[in-house]
């Protein structure tokens, strides 16, 4: 389905698809909607196709174009081709990158769409990327995977490299991270090696897909979780037991799909192979994403701060009311959404993690620049 979705819009953006007039990060498209609504999903409209609405004022599509299906089937069925012949796992990581102890990161997941709200979240992070440089504080700024709708070679440039929030000519300065993501190898992962991993902003992972960071008190592991959907290719799991029994230092995990979760089922692939790495009790945080939501948990399954961060691009509808109870082991969930429209739009964000010493200080921000939420971890 999303390689489907990815033809049909390749195909659009090759053929009839009106883009914004400007390098407008955040407006619609001219004619498109009213200048004070909000731009929920997407900015772009298909040339010749005029949409009606309901007596409630819901918009929604007339009969449009008839696309040319053998242009269509014919990119869906290269895109299960490369599916089918994954791109070979990179069991080379780079060398362990020290950082500095006061170092910052900001972390955000499932962002690359490249709409417009996706945008304003890029825009917002580069907001804390600049403060940090004002704290003499190093940052590193870092994804947690899927660019959407399967990892083509065109999404990743004209969704996620063009809006990242780290400038080209800051890349020696500012090292970028990416982990893999299920969207990212619905086209067997190609392009997330081949042109992802290849800019180089991301040229410290050395096209490999996890890595280490480490200072003083702290030694962060960003996981591949999904070349294996769900699992954790080896050698990650003897990678990452190695490296943790090498000193005491309390540990940050990063992946895309998650441990567990209060909505979803999750597997136990990834919890078997981490097992020596949890054994040791000094996992006190792991931020994922995968779910399209931020929420976060009571100490479970030997983590002691679990956080899905997976509400960075993806619009979703807020289906759940403020004051409705969250359910275990969860113990917060940001349920703020677009006021404006007759839809409930979650709102999109990221989080801010800065170390202290031995202590983590994470601050949780909206698309707007809200700050909703702040903690200390240790």
């Amino acid at each position: 389905v999303s390689n489907l979705q990815s033809a049909l819009d390749q195909y659009w953006a090759a053929k009839a698809v009106n883009a914004p007039q400007s390098d407008d990060r955040r407006g619609p498209a001219p004619g498109r909607r009213g200048a004070m609504e909000e731009v929920a999903v997407t900015d772009q409209s298909i040339q010749g196709v005029s949409l009606t609405r309901t007596p409630g004022g819901r918009r929604v599509f007339n009969k449009f174009s008839i696309t040319d299906p053998r242009w269509v089937s014919s990119a869906v069925a290269s895109g299960i081709r490369l599916f089918r012949g994954k791109k070979a796992f990179n069991s080379n990581p780079p060398e362990p990158l020290p950082m500095d102890d006061r170092a910052r990161l900001v972390v955000v997941g499932d962002w690359g769409t490249g709409i417009p709200r996706a945008r304003k979240v890029s825009d917002q992070m580069g907001v804390w990327i600049a403060g940090a440089a004002a704290e003499n504080r190093p940052v590193h700024v870092i994804h947690l995977g899927d660019v959407y709708y399967s990892g083509w070679d065109f999404e990743y440039k004209n969704r996620f490299l063009r809006y990242w929030p780290v400038d080209a000519k800051d890349a020696d300065r500012i090292p970028s991270w990416n982990l893999n993501g299920n969207h990212d190898m619905f086209s067997g992962g190609h392009a997330y090696y081949g042109t992802l991993l290849a800019d180089a902003r991301f040229a410290k992972q050395k096209r490999c897909s996890y890595f280490s960071l480490f200072n003083e008190k702290w030694r962060i592991l960003g996981l591949d979780t999904a070349w294996d959907d769900n699992g954790l290719m080896d050698p990650q799991g003897g990678w990452a037991s190695d490296l943790v029994a090498k000193d005491d230092r309390k540990l940050l995990l990063l992946s895309h799909h998650q441990l567990f979760s209060s909505y979803e089922s999750t597997g136990t692939v990834i919890g078997t192979k981490l097992q020596p790495v949890l054994d040791t009790n000094r996992v006190r945080a792991w931020f994922w994403g995968h779910e399209h939501r931020c929420m976060l948990y009571d100490a479970h399954e030997k983590v002691g701060f679990a956080r899905c961060i997976g509400h960075g691009g993806v619009p979703v509808y807020m289906s759940h009311k403020q004051n409705d109870p969250v359910p275990t082991p969860g113990s917060y969930e940001y349920r703020a959404f677009i006021e404006k429209g007759l839809e409930k739009w979650a709102l999109f964000g990221f989080a801010v993690i800065d170390f202290e010493g031995p202590r983590l200080h994470v601050r949780y921000i909206d698309e707007n620049g809200f700050e909703h939420k702040a903690e200390d971890i240790e």
